[in-house]
């Protein structure tokens, strides 16, 4: 064997055993988690440490998966998107590591995309070919006379960069290391990223990526030894290169104060939204004992409303929002507290305040009980392992690299034994105050960083770049100007030149008759103990009980969502009859796991006319704490009190601002929701509950002024009478404890007062004619959505044909060529189709995109096995327990079966090519009627022309 192994280790808390291995030719290191796992994962890091702010490293990520040397195809990462059957595919650039992380539950998958993913990132095509550079990172693109800048991390950045948050972190983290690459913009600052050029881009590659700074992770149940046996062969011998010098430590600094502008709606008025940033060095990646406290005291400090230093800005009306973060999985972790709105002069009492505070809490002492319900909470959170979007062996890969990459154990992160016994022994002996001291009030290393809103930032940067492509194209030669031209046409030949059949051919890929025709089946038992439908979904939980409650809500009108969706934030954030909102975060976060609220839509997936509305909370809690979480769901949802009305404008205030800056950065979705709102009832909930009509809901209501709170409060109280009752509710559990389900039917429906309801014939939320719609976002790119009727959206064979149009049409000329960072289509169980751009530099290019979509399906050719594979992926997502019972929820609701499931898998393994591209009629219907509606800076909005009927500002 080419790998030595270096230690063995039991992991009795993940029911693991830790490998350590290192190969013998390069020095590559490895770390296999052996457990029963049946998603297997790989990944492959390095440690990339920046010295500019380029992003060279963030283009390098993008650009190794743009073929190579065995593997020949122009995008290998898309022909992998299209035929694997992967749970996640990715690459990730952090602050001083770049990982490459896929997973998939079929071993042969994965082995075939190990094989792709490691000739990717040692052999890429990108050492001798610029237009991956051009492309990827960035080019001058000459029409005429005119001159711009294009590239696809040029403009992921610049939609990163319009995210008033992220700058805040940026500077913060510029100011408290000044000597290491911390420093720096690892996905790459906009204004610097075209000082990089092809040479020094090429050079980072030879230098960072060898094998011999290679960290390889494995986790699942898998074969070692064939996994073993593809690294053997791919890692390229003799490639181990100089060990890299330690990162060095940043020496305690005083960073000063930084000024830095940030992009606000110019419906806004500048004054009240300064941000101000306090920075904090909080040790090194070794101290995990402190680390964790420090999460926790984010918490403590500033979770909720409650929380001391939240509260006491809100109480003085010197601020909306107070958060406190802790940015780790670095060698140098950071203490970020940011107190947001804020007017600009009263930015010295807003810090003051908050230094009073802090040293009022050393001392007097911290509430310990929060503590010690906040410690209880985090060990939950860290013993269930929910990554959230990454699978859970990723989760595990992060928490290896971030003491692995350091020379520390790479088991350092994995367990929480006996952390947080010790921790809630030090709560009691003061510990945590003196952490408090030390690392907020008496810290050398810190920085103040001041947010200052603008509504013509956005018009400064266009000018700034403007002014630098002036003044480059100034100075070109002729030769210059034909060598940038040169490149621009390289770049357009490279992207439209097919793969020939033989690239093709090399992609390694599994047959459609090697796929499982049967998709998987979610486990639902219908009861009616004491009266009460209950969904039970009986499956593995580790010990947990996974809660939700639906109470129909259909009969609600656009106004009564939008109320309660603003509902949803207040239960668990006000006080009760029994519990004073200042106890109440105590009490949650010692019952609970997790609670949330939510209003949520199902349209029918046959009767597309129908849907299914629901108010919806949402609790996970230990088994044995099921009494204790069930007692309190009941308080909340029969004594919350609504007679606050500094606390339903602080929360209020806070979700405006939330919701809007949602929508600024993930626009996508919001646009694809907006438009399809005229078409389908679910869509229009939506909105009214959480989209751009929320938001202009919520601005309605700041606009009113706390005045005319108590009017609201009267209509949240009547509306919780309304919804809360026995006739509406079914109870759904997913947990391991059989008791579980009848013992929550039988408590709600002795707690809860039975109440009257009629299920209309349809749903009370109506919406308005399809339109064609922009608005105007503090923002530097844009989300262009069409959406419109697409009856056939179950069918199989349209689930390729939508695989096929993502990635061989939409793809290839709104990301590839026009340079957006993303680009989808979206079928709906509902009878709906969405297509959608990301951070998206021109808009109108992508609308007549979709409006092409016709003609390319009714020329297409191609070959849709890929597609297929694709597809079949698609409809069967890895899911945590969790997840499992939520969509098996989702089915009920939507009249989804088992029998409809696999007819759609059937279908999807006998599409044809011919069946693609009969799709052409449909999609020249859907585009012909759909609706528009884009997001983004005027000049885009104003650039669609005729697409939009309306522009206006959010």
């Amino acid at each position: 064997m080419s790998f030595t192994r270096i230690a063995r280790r039991d992991l009795p808390e993940l029911e693991a055993v830790l490998w350590e291995l290192r190969h013998d030719a390069t020095g590559a290191r490895l770390v296999w988690l052996d457990r029963a796992e049946e998603n297997k994962t790989f990944c492959i890091g390095f440690p990339t440490r920046p010295w500019d702010d380029t992003g060279v490293f963030h283009i390098l990520e993008h650009s190794v998966l743009c073929g190579s040397t065995h593997y020949p195809v122009r995008e290998p990462f898309v022909e992998l998107m299209k035929s694997s059957l992967n749970t996640f595919l990715n690459a990730m650039t952090y602050p001083d590591k770049t990982i490459y992380p896929v997973s998939s539950r079929d071993e042969r998958d994965l082995h075939n995309l190990m094989r792709v993913y490691l000739d990717a990132v040692f052999h890429p095509l990108l050492l001798e070919n610029p237009a991956i550079f051009a492309q990827e990172g960035w080019h001058y693109e000459l029409d005429g006379d005119r001159v711009t800048c294009k590239g696809v991390v040029f403009n992921e950045m610049k939609g990163v960069f319009s995210a008033p948050d992220a700058l805040l972190e940026y500077e913060a983290d510029r100011r408290l290391f000044p000597d290491t690459c911390y420093r720096w913009v690892s996905g790459g600052d906009p204004a610097h990223i075209p000082e990089l050029s092809w040479e020094g881009f090429a050079a980072a590659h030879r230098q960072w990526y060898n094998a011999g700074n290679a960290l390889i992770f494995l986790d699942g149940a898998l074969d070692l030894d064939a996994a073993l046996a593809i690294l053997d062969e791919a890692l390229p011998a003799g490639s181990a290169g100089a060990p890299l010098p330690p990162l060095p430590l940043q020496a305690p600094v005083d960073g000063g104060t930084a000024v830095v502008d940030y992009a606000l709606s110019d419906r806004e008025p500048l004054e009240g939204h300064h941000w101000l940033g306090l920075g904090f060095g909080a040790g090194t990646f070794r101290d995990r004992e402190e680390l964790t406290a420090l999460q926790a005291l984010c918490d403590v400090l500033c979770g909720d409303n409650e929380a001391p230093l939240r509260r006491c800005l809100l109480e003085a009306g010197l601020a909306r929002d107070v958060t406190m973060q802790l940015n780790d999985g670095v060698l140098q972790p950071t203490l970020l507290l940011t107190a947001k709105h804020c007017a600009g002069e009263s930015l010295s009492r807003v810090e003051d305040l908050l230094r009073d505070t802090l040293t009022g809490l050393v001392q007097k002492g911290l509430d310990r009980a929060r503590v010690h319900a906040t410690l209880d909470n985090l060990e939950f959170s860290l013993r269930e392992r929910q990554g959230g979007w990454m699978p859970q062996g990723l989760l595990l890969a992060t928490q290896v690299y971030a003491s692995w990459l350091y020379g520390g154990d790479p088991a350092a992160n994995l367990c929480v034994e006996p952390l947080f016994g010790t921790l809630h022994r030090r709560c009691d002996e003061g510990w945590f105050e003196q952490l408090l001291e030390r690392v907020l009030l008496d810290n050398p290393h810190r920085c103040r960083v001041i947010l200052r809103p603008s509504h013509t930032l956005g018009a400064q940067r266009d000018a700034a770049e403007a002014a630098r492509i002036r003044a480059v194209t100034d100075r070109w030669t002729e030769a210059d100007r034909a060598a940038a031209r040169a490149l621009q046409d390289r770049t357009r030949h490279w992207q439209s030149t097919p793969d020939t059949p033989e690239a093709l051919a090399s992609m390694p890929r599994l047959r459609p008759e090697e796929v499982d025709p049967r998709p998987a089946v979610l486990p639902t038992v219908v009861e009616t103990p004491a009266g009460l439908p209950v969904l039970r979904h009986p499956l593995p939980t580790h010990g947990i009980t996974y809660l939700n409650l639906y109470f129909a809500a259909e009969d609600l009108d656009g106004e009564d969502l939008c109320r309660a969706s603003f509902l949803c934030e207040l239960l668990g954030a006000l006080g009760t009859d029994t519990t004073p909102a200042a106890r109440l975060p105590q009490r949650l976060r010692a019952t609970f796991g997790s609670l949330q609220s939510r209003v949520e839509a199902y349209g029918g997936a046959e009767d597309f006319s129908r849907c299914r509305v629901f108010f919806c909370v949402s609790a996970s809690m230990l088994n044995g704490k099921a009494d204790r979480g069930l007692a309190l769901l009941e308080e909340l949802l029969r004594e919350t009190r609504l007679d606050d009305r500094d606390k339903l404008w602080a929360i209020l205030c806070q979700r405006r601002a939330d919701l809007a800056r949602q929508i600024a950065q993930n626009g996508n979705s919001f646009a694809m929701t907006r438009a399809g709102a005229a078409f389908r009832t679910e869509c229009a909930v939506q909105e009214y509950a959480g989209g751009i009509a929320c938001l202009q809901w919520l601005q309605a209501r700041e606009a009113e002024g706390p005045d005319a709170l108590p009017a609201l409060a009267e209509q949240l109280e009547a509306l919780m009478h309304r919804l809360f009752t026995r006739t509406r509710l079914t109870v759904s559990v997913t947990s391991d404890a059989p008791a579980c389900a009848e013992e929550a039917a039988v408590r709600l429906a002795e707690a809860l007062p039975a109440g009257t309801r009629v299920l209309p014939a349809a749903c009370a939320a109506t919406w308005p004619a399809p339109a064609k719609e922009g608005f105007v976002l503090p923002a530097d790119i844009a989300f262009a959505a069409m959406s419109g009727p697409f009856p056939d959206a179950n069918r199989g064979t349209a689930r390729v044909m939508k695989r096929v149009v993502y990635l061989d049409h939409l793809w290839s000329n709104i990301r590839v060529r026009g340079g957006a960072y993303g680009t989808g289509m979206v079928l709906r169980n509902n009878g709906l189709a969405s297509l959608s751009s990301f951070r998206d530099p021109d808009a109108a290019h992508s609308l007549a995109c979709y409006r092409a979509i016709p003609a390319f399906l009714r020329q297409y050719t191609g070959d849709v096995t890929g597609a297929i594979l694709g597809a079949v992926a698609e409809s069967d997502p890895l899911l945590c327990p969790r997840d499992k019972g939520k969509t098996a929820d989702a089915r009920y609701w939507k009249g989804l079966s088992d029998a409809a499931l696999a007819r759609t898998r059937q279908e999807i393994l006998h599409t044809t090519t011919a069946d693609v591209a009969g799709y052409a009629r449909r999609m020249a219907e859907l585009t012909g009627s759909s609706a528009v509606c884009v997001l983004g800076p005027r000049r885009q909005l104003e650039a669609c022309g005729a697409e939009l009927d309306t522009i206006i500002s959010l």
